[in-house]
């Protein structure tokens, strides 16, 4: 009886719990001083020539000479090609005597009416005919000028389809003449980037074969695409070797200024409950703080992030045995990086 009273005293009475010591979990940290880092926002597109037209027969007429070869380098204002004048100089002459001959009358009729011998009606009806003539003679003017097709501006002609004695009609395309000296890439930016992005821009272009070409951002579309929600972005290049890349893929850096980031080994990058990137640190009490972070930038290096502190104590070994606010003892403090 007396064994088993003390027996029920043990099995009620639980031992006294044994404090457990603070700071139980060891990590080690490393000291990262934040650094400038230039930013820049990286595109993919297209090149396409700076200008480019179809050139097309502004009237019908027979090809009679080509004055240049297809490829050939052009510089503003060098005729292209020689059509037909048909009679298009006889009616140039015939309209300006037609002007003349309605000037005169016209004279002739004003003359009267300061006589009071002509109503101003009559002067109305030589006034109209007077503006017939004239228009009648730059539309004769422009169909002999039509006959010899001059460059718009210096480049290449491209394409060249016709051969003497074709008829071209009126809105035919026979050429093709593109500016090679500069190029436009066009691309698209999201919309969590074009914000970095302004008017004037440096911007570095990669061709496919690693040759560069400097250029500048020359346009910023102000309406997103709906589809994509990307905004259209131009940039202009100089193309001073003429390489014959219109038409092909490249890739656009173009530097947005500097960041304060610091680089570290992505295996410390970490997600909180909400699916934000971070990484663990402690604060001067040695007490475990998680931050999120800017990924900018990954390679073989490590890892550039932004939105941290200039100096920032990383916990580099035991991060994944710690929780946010846990005190910890810190087991052997890295130089800074």
């Amino acid at each position: 009886w007396l064994f088993s009273g003390e027996l029920r005293s043990g099995l009620t009475s639980a031992p006294p719990a044994e404090p457990v010591p603070s700071a139980s979990v060891v990590v080690a940290a490393q000291l990262s001083e934040a650094q400038p880092y230039p930013r820049q926002v990286v595109l993919q597109g297209q090149l396409e020539p700076w200008q480019s037209v179809d050139l097309r027969a502004r009237i019908n007429a027979t090809v009679e000479a080509l004055p240049l070869e297809r490829g050939a380098s052009v510089v503003q204002g060098d005729l292209l090609l020689q059509l037909s004048e048909d009679d298009r100089r006889s009616q140039l002459q015939q309209a300006k005597a037609q002007l003349a001959y309605s000037r005169s009358q016209l004279e002739a009729g004003q003359s009267l009416r300061r006589q009071g011998l002509n109503a101003q009606t009559e002067i109305l009806r030589l006034q109209s005919e007077l503006a017939n003539a004239e228009q009648a003679l730059r539309s004769a003017e422009l169909a002999l000028e039509y006959t010899r097709p001059l460059a718009p501006f210096a480049g290449v002609l491209d394409q060249l389809e016709v051969d003497p004695g074709d008829y071209l009609a009126a809105g035919q395309v026979w050429g093709r003449l593109i500016e090679v000296d500069r190029l436009r890439m066009r691309a698209q930016v999201p919309q969590q980037q074009v914000a970095q992005l302004e008017l004037g821009q440096l911007a570095e272009v990669t061709l496919l074969d690693r040759r560069t070409l400097k250029g500048v951002v020359s346009h910023i579309a102000q309406e997103a695409n709906s589809a994509t929600r990307s905004f259209t972005v131009e940039i202009r290049l100089d193309n001073p070797d003429r390489f014959r890349v219109a038409g092909a893929s490249a890739t656009a850096r173009i530097a947005t200024g500097s960041v304060a980031a610091h680089l570290i080994s992505t295996a410390l990058l970490t997600l909180d409950e909400a699916g934000q990137v971070g990484v663990l640190h402690l604060d001067a009490e040695d007490r475990v703080q998680f931050s999120r972070v800017e990924l900018i930038s990954t390679d073989t290096e490590g890892s550039w992030v932004s939105g941290l502190p200039e100096r920032i104590r990383l916990i580099t070994l035991g991060g994944g045995f710690v929780s946010p606010g846990e005190q910890v003892r810190v087991h052997q403090a890295e130089e800074a990086r």
